[in-house]
């Protein structure tokens, strides 16, 4: 398979098409993860994240890819996995039980082909024998801990799952990148405040992808 760079991407009008401008993304996505919640190499990634939430954020990061829309407000992949030990041949293991959605899902075999390409410009932010520091506007933050900031924007509570209003206070956990809300706080302490925008309304604070 040919190796793209992420700055070779761009919007893809007969995929999307093909997707039914997205009915059928969702469907796929559907099918996907609920193989991928099943399956015991890859379920723990998502320990804490729910099914629904996570078909969500992938369908807005795949939504904008296809469509060049700016619609996804998530963490890029090398953030959202920056904690999660993943190997090329568990990588390859994931894009093969995709490939196997995307062909029940009747899509052609050229634009199998396309969809797998674009994923894999993201390999090399993926694979590692190692988790790495989040980048934060280029500053690695702590592997381990809980961090309380003010959510510039919308974001949902990844213990409860309910939607909070844009400047309002969170506690985050700084390897995983789950956001919770003092409710649910693994500690219900909100001390050191600092600035920070974590995510959109509706993206779940980690995802396998």
């Amino acid at each position: 398979m040919t190796r793209r760079r992420k700055s070779d991407l761009a919007a893809n009008e007969a995929m999307w098409k093909a997707l039914e401008r997205g009915p059928k993304l969702r469907a796929i996505l559907q099918d996907f993860y609920t193989r991928v919640y099943a399956d015991s190499r890859l379920a723990h990634f998502f320990d804490g994240v729910t099914k629904e939430r996570a078909i969500e954020k992938q369908y807005n990061f795949l939504a904008q890819i296809f469509t060049g829309e700016p619609i996804y407000f998530g963490e890029r992949p090398r953030n959202a996995h920056h904690w999660m030990v993943i190997s090329d041949e568990l990588f390859d293991y994931r894009e093969e039980l995709m490939e196997s959605c995307l062909r029940r899902g009747g899509l052609s075999e050229e634009l199998i082909g396309e969809w797998r390409s674009a994923e894999e410009i993201f390999r090399k932010q993926i694979v590692k024998d190692a988790p790495i520091p989040k980048k934060i506007r280029g500053v690695e933050l702590p592997l381990e801990g809980y961090e309380d900031i003010d959510i510039a924007i919308g974001w949902n509570c990844d213990g409860c799952g309910n939607s909070k209003d844009a400047n309002t206070r969170g506690r985050y956990h700084v390897r995983t990148g789950q956001t919770y809300c003092e409710g649910c706080s693994p500690d219900a302490r909100f001390d050191s405040v600092r600035p920070h925008v974590v995510k959109a309304a509706g993206e779940p604070g980690s995802s396998g992808g």
